[in-house]
């Protein structure tokens, strides 16, 4: 089995309303479940949803959490995300070794005093940290995930997940104009799925029309993804 349920698309902010209805308007968090295990991919806003969802399973929630970067539309469930106040559930946090706070730090930074009432100290669920380093590769119980740095501000991870024979990458927050095209092609290549920045219009990005230029900015646009897919 290799399953894939998107819990928030957007960024840079939550977007709820009727404009969005369809895709909904929550910040990124995708599930992934491969054979018995349970990947989520960062913890925006959807992951309040996804803890929701998770909270109705009978057995102990075990989970690996891969966050692309931290910037807040990829961290800001994670203080509203249930399972992590239940003890007995376990998860492993990965994420990039190369910024200047390791994941821990940063998911303690946003629930410290007075940005939020509970410390990630009073989550009651086993919590176990992983500063991954590019191409570092990631094995457990038949599923490989391989970071590969984007081009985004700050830095970010896309992950490139195997599993029976089959790949996804998910790599969100990627300027493609920008990318190590050598790096992204080896990420991305002979991926079954592909779950890719698409946050601008051409227009936008080149600031046409009277807009302003979002180039440089860490985005693609749809057109640009598109490609990247189709070569």
């Amino acid at each position: 089995m290799f399953r894939i349920r998107f819990w928030g698309v957007r960024g840079s902010i939550p977007t709820p309303g009727p404009a969005t209805v369809f895709f909904g308007g929550n910040t990124s968090c995708v599930e992934m479940r491969c054979g018995a295990e349970l990947l989520i991919f960062d913890c925006g806003t959807g992951a309040r949803q996804l803890g929701d969802h998770l909270m109705d399973e009978k057995d102990p929630v075990r989970a690996h959490i891969f966050f692309s970067h931290a910037h807040w539309d990829h961290i800001q469930g994670f203080p509203f995300f249930r399972p992590g106040f239940v003890s007995g559930n376990e998860f492993n946090l990965c994420g990039s070794k190369t910024a200047p706070l390791n994941i821990e730090e940063t998911l303690a930074g946003q629930m410290n005093y007075p940005n939020f009432p509970v410390s990630l100290s009073q989550m009651a669920a086993t919590m176990r940290y992983n500063d991954l380093e590019p191409g570092e590769r990631v094995e457990m119980n038949g599923v490989t995930v391989v970071p590969e740095p984007l081009s985004h501000p700050n830095g970010s991870f896309g992950y490139r997940v195997e599993h029976e024979g089959r790949v996804a990458v998910y790599a969100t927050d990627n300027e493609l104009s920008g990318q190590n095209s050598d790096a992204f092609r080896r990420l991305i290549q002979g991926a079954d799925v592909l779950i890719h920045d698409a946050q601008y219009t051409e227009d936008e990005y080149w600031g046409r029309n009277g807009l302003q230029a979002k180039k440089g900015w860490g985005h693609s646009t749809w057109t640009e993804s598109a490609r990247a897919a189709q070569e």
